[in-house]
């Protein structure tokens, strides 16, 4: 085990590794902070909040391209954004009966291969 950085990362909430990155989403100051395997760290990502319209992020995954797809708990939403930190789109969930409460009972959000999302 070793740290991935001097400062501190409080309340980390998800992980993903891609063949050259790690990627921390953190919902202390709500931002993804992006590590070289090497644990240096290479930038953060989505000054989220008010700016960007995610308050309580809780899963994420990554896209081939290299996005971020984040489903944020408030806005019951997912809301994509480039490698760079650029809002590209949201996803809004249509309230139509159980889909709102299987929505907000997600537990993980993933992209299989054929890049369908799946809560």
């Amino acid at each position: 085990m070793r740290n991935l950085t001097e400062q501190k990362i409080r309340r980390p909430r998800d992980i993903k590794l891609t063949s050259d990155e790690e990627y921390v989403l953190c919902t202390d100051n709500p931002c993804i902070h992006v590590f070289s395997h090497t644990g240096e760290r290479l930038r953060s990502l989505i000054s989220m909040g008010s700016q960007m319209e995610i308050t309580t992020p809780h899963f994420f995954c990554l896209d081939p391209a290299g996005n971020i797809l984040i489903r944020d708990f408030t806005s019951k939403a997912i809301k994509i954004f480039s490698k760079e930190g650029n809002h590209i789109r949201t996803i809004e969930v249509v309230e139509e009966g159980d889909r709102i409460i299987w929505l907000s009972r997600s537990l993980g959000l993933v992209l299989t291969n054929e890049l369908n999302l799946v809560l």
